[in-house]
């Protein structure tokens, strides 16, 4: 039990949630929400948390009252009430979460009773960071450089700024009714269209306009503070392209490489400066632009909440910034912060080290699109087109980047020198200046024709250093290309981040082949942990990277682990979804008595949170990659998403234990327009089917149908694996049924495994965790009578069962310009459940 030394009047703590994912939202809040409850609950807090993703992991925590509910100022203010809530944490939500505080002080009346203290930041910080005049006014006046921005309520008012300003310049919405997005306008013709669009996504109809600082250098960092004003860096890292190219859409990479120590330590102070002057009790995310020909500093953005950095960062420096962030704002001091043993008493209090580089590398979907026949604007520019991003980790940046590469699963074919042939040179040069979703592979191929540092670095804007680091990679792909299997040459090429399949591709041979070569050659890796002193202190380390040195500091866990395949990067379709259903499986795993060992390269995915397995690696999830932790821990079993089929085709011919949670190698496609598509959902225990309930799906929802289905026979039902299934048909209707005909299922219908979104939906509407019931069904003995009373306590109490899951609400004409309708099913980025009736009691 960890005492309290925070404010004795905060008994009861509500978390908002950060609701559905969309661009820049992959469940990173989700995830923190889920980490720090225990341990908050373990020091007498009362917890509750309130949501509306579908996908939600901590929604179905046993250390909070967990209500589904839409997002609203009107039902946040009846939970309040109802729940008598003392404290609301908004910055564990992100900007979502800041801003629905915001609106709620705002409309906060007398008759509505005591209003609860927000954590994390005073009423007045919060007010600050919703009105941005104000908030440029207050940094500048402390000393901070920013460029001059003004706001404008029209049209009219934005050409006459005009008059004063030369392009490019940066237009953005005031007050966004979703997130942020810059515009960088560089053409006249485009100045009117632009503001009109920031306009409309204005919730006060202003608009942000300042001169563009294209060209410089960004870089974040992260840092903490408390109460008392003591304040900690976390970590920095640089992004590789310059301004001009969103932060998410970048290669970006830690610690920063090209800042000379003298300019590093001068951001460090803004950073510091700007925690100190929003009075903040937790992180702050800074963004700053460096001019490197004057070492000028631009203060670019202010984030003083839980984002995906602050996720990545924790991940990259072994730090646990989750559970540091919300005891400060709870109002403890630094040094009065508890962690679990596995730390060591003072990591709270130490700027974490970093002995080791790790790159990230954004993942886009435009070659799935293109697949179902939809083409994209894939120009990278100021608006984010990334859909998720995947780590590399390694002593070196050739390493660190080959593997990000790898994580990213960029096929073996990308690396070879015949892949873009097709390219000439005028369509590299228009693509160095106009950079596209392929830009690492574009550079290497510049590279690679012989082109000179000095003009790719005047072209693209991107450090020197860089080319220089990309030009090892070729230089190591020449060597290998050139040369036979050897010991040495072996050795060089894993230790720069090529895999097993990569060298026999090169070297015309297979997997296996190379694989047993270098175990000859004992050129095996080697595990180093991640470790916030980097090892200064003696710390129980769960989280490790592989290389290629002498000492490897993993220990296997135990003779009875299972080793978990995470999802990697999130994708359109069942992006979140997949992490929660990996989170599940762990935290059933271990509930059951398991050891459990994850792989992934997910910063944003909850299946890296610490508690939910013993050790974590951060790697690839490539054959090699796999097998070489297979060796290192010798797993009982491995399971391993049914999508993943390569991998379970090649770990079955090894000889290994494979279980597979039932998935379809691509998300199915969703109903056309005019037609319903209805699912008769059940759950396979291994031997038998039993019928769960029926629903019905329209373009971007999902209802469930009121009818009782358990008598049907699904006796003809013989699979493989266990898992959560769906016999599909489809009706050319538009209506919702409340009764539909059964079809002959054997003629009719066919059978998919349930995607994980629906799984999760399902989960919270029928208060059963579907996900727990197939991680038992795995045990020796199957099923028992208890299992389903057990699983009941870990649901949310859903207030009525009229629910729906909608998924039609991203905004791809902004991020993408589709020339094609985008199927919202197949594509999804997001989903929220909506009630359908029934909002009089305030949770809608």
């Amino acid at each position: 039990m960890y005492k309290r030394t925070t404010d004795e009047n905060l008994k009861r703590i509500l978390f908002l949630g950060s609701g559905e994912t969309d661009f820049g939202l992959q469940g990173e809040n989700d995830a923190a929400v889920y980490q720090v409850l225990p341990i908050l609950k373990s020091q007498g807090y009362a917890l509750f948390l309130v949501d509306d993703n579908p996908y939600s992991l901590a929604l179905e925590s046993a250390d909070a009252e967990t209500i589904v509910a839409t997002l609203t100022v009107q039902n946040i203010k009846a939970i309040i009430k109802e729940k008598q809530i003392d404290a609301v944490f908004p910055g564990f939500a992100g900007v979502r979460g800041l801003r629905l505080w915001h609106q709620i002080i705002s409309e906060w009346r007398e008759e509505d009773g005591p209003r609860p203290v927000g954590l994390g930041m005073p009423d007045s910080t919060v007010s600050l960071l919703n009105h941005s005049t104000a908030l440029f006014e207050r940094l500048e006046t402390a000393g901070l450089a920013m460029p001059q921005a003004t706001i404008v309520r029209s049209q009219a008012e934005a050409n006459e700024l005009l008059r004063d300003l030369e392009l490019p310049l940066l237009v953005r919405a005031h007050n966004p009714a979703q997130g942020t997005t810059r515009r960088i306008v560089k053409r006249l013709d485009d100045f009117e269209r632009v503001v009109d669009e920031v306009l409309e996504q204005s919730l006060t109809k202003e608009a942000v306009i300042s001169k563009a600082i294209n060209g410089l250098k960004e870089v974040s960092l992260l840092v903490l503070r408390d109460a008392a004003g003591n304040c900690l860096q976390i970590c920095a890292s640089e992004d590789m392209d310059p301004i001009g190219i969103h932060t998410a859409d970048s290669l970006s990479v830690a610690p920063v490489l090209t800042i000379s120590d003298q300019v590093l330590q001068e951001m460090r102070d803004q950073a510091f400066l700007v925690a100190n002057i929003l009075d903040i009790q937790g992180p702050v995310h800074v963004q700053l632009a460096l001019n490197e020909k004057t070492n000028q500093l631009y203060l670019i953005k202010v984030s003083p909440y839980l984002d995906q950095l602050s996720n990545r960062m924790a991940l990259l420096t072994g730090y646990p910034v989750m559970l540091v962030a919300a005891q400060l704002a709870t109002g403890r001091l630094i040094q009065d912060v508890e962690l679990p043993p596995s730390y060591h008493e003072k990591t709270a209090m130490m700027e974490p080290v970093m002995d080791h580089i790790v790159v990230k590398l954004p993942v886009f979907s435009f070659g799935d699109m293109a697949a179902a026949g939809v083409t994209v604007n894939r120009q990278l520019n100021s608006i984010q087109k990334s859909v998720g991003s995947a780590l590399g980790f390694g002593r070196t940046f050739t390493e660190a980047m080959e593997k990000a590469i790898r994580a990213a699963h960029f096929n073996n074919r990308s690396f070879s020198p015949k892949y873009m042939k097709h390219v000439n040179d005028d369509e590299l040069i228009q693509q160095l200046i106009h950079p596209q979703d392929n830009r690492v592979l574009l550079l290497l191929e510049a590279l690679r024709r012989g082109y000179e540092v000095d003009e790719l670095a005047e072209l693209t804007k991107i450090d020197e250093f860089y080319f220089y680091q990309l030009k090892r990679i070729l230089t190591i792909e020449g060597k290998v290309t050139a040369g036979q299997p050897s010991q040495d040459l072996l050795k060089e090429a894993k230790a720069s981040g090529l895999s097993d399949g990569l060298l026999a591709r090169f070297w015309e041979s297979d997997f296996q082949a190379i694989r047993e070569l270098a175990k000859q050659a004992g050129v095996t890796p080697t595990y180093k942990a991640l470790e916030p002193s980097a090892g200064e202190f003696p710390e129980n380390a769960h989280q490790f990277f592989a290389t290629f040195e002498e000492e490897n500091e993993s220990v296997p866990v135990s003779n009875k682990t299972i080793l978990v395949i995470g999802p990697g990067a999130f994708r359109m379709g069942d992006g979140l979804a997949a992490g929660y259903a990996t989170s599940v499986v762990l935290s059933e795993l271990r509930k059951l008595g398991y050891k459990t060992v994850i792989m992934n390269n997910n910063a944003s995915d909850a299946s890296l949170l610490p508690h939910l397995s013993d050790k974590q690696y951060l790697e690839p999830l490539e054959v090699s990659d796999v097998m070489a932790v297979v060796d290192q821990e010798q797993p009982e079993a491995i399971v391993v998403p049914g999508n993943r089929r390569k991998l379970i085709e090649v770990l079955v011919a090894l000889g290994q234990q494979v279980i597979v949670l039932p998935k379809e190698k691509h998300q199915p496609a969703g109903p056309e327009p005019g037609e319903s598509e209805f699912a008769l959902n059940l759950f396979y225990d291994g031997e038998r089917a039993f019928p769960l309930v029926l629903t019905q799906h329209q373009q971007g929802e999902i209802r469930l149908i009121d009818q009782d289905v358990f008598d049907t026979d699904l006796s003809m039902i013989q699979l493989p694996y266990s898992g959560v299934y769906q016999l599909i048909w489809r009706e050319d209707r538009t209506d919702w049924v409340e009764q539909i005909p059964l079809p002959d299922f054997a003629v009719d219908s066919w059978l998919r495994p349930m995607p994980y979104g629906q799984v999760a939906f399902l989960s919270k509407i029928l208060q059963v965790s579907l996900i727990r019931l197939v991680v038992r069904s795995w045990k020796q003995g199957g099923l028992t009578n208890d299992d389903l009373e057990a699983l009941v306590a870990h649901m949310p109490a859903l207030r009525g069962s009229d629910f729906a899951m909608v998924s039609d609400r991203t905004d791809f004409d902004l991020h993408l310009k589709p020339e094609a309708t985008i199927d919202s099913t197949r594509f999804e980025m997001g989903a929220k459940i909506v009630r359908l009736q029934g909002d009089d009691d305030g949770q809608g």
